[in-house]
């Protein structure tokens, strides 16, 4: 999935407020995944809609679909 994040055209933007030190929680856990805050965000929310049952469309694809 990371190869396929970089070369994807993120257009949606989500936002939602978050309890005091949320905002520095994610930037802790991001760097200690190596990797960006906003592909931390998407991977984990990806995650946890795809436990939950909701189908996205899968990241290599769109960004075959992107390049063409």
């Amino acid at each position: 999935m990371r190869a396929a994040g970089r070369s994807l055209q993120f257009t949606d933007i989500v936002k939602f407020r978050g309890e005091p030190g949320f905002s520095a929680a994610v930037v802790e856990a991001a760097r200690r995944s190596r990797t960006s805050t906003p592909e931390y965000l998407r991977r984990i929310v990806r995650e946890r809609l795809a436990a939950d049952g909701v189908d996205l469309p899968d990241l290599d694809a769109l960004a075959s679909r992107q390049a063409a």
